[in-house]
């Protein structure tokens, strides 16, 4: 039985964890867009 709920406890955690990692590169990804949007504005 513990080995179960241990088991669940880790395979929750690793989820967690690639929703939280998905979520960084998500942000990272729209602000180098962002980034870029702005540099071409300054540009013209």
């Amino acid at each position: 039985m513990w080995i179960l709920l241990k088991d669940f406890l880790l395979v929750s955690m690793g989820m967690g964890i690639g929703v939280v990692l998905i979520c960084i590169l998500n942000v990272g990804k729209e602000a180098d867009y962002k980034m870029k949007q702005l540099e071409e504005s300054e540009d013209n």
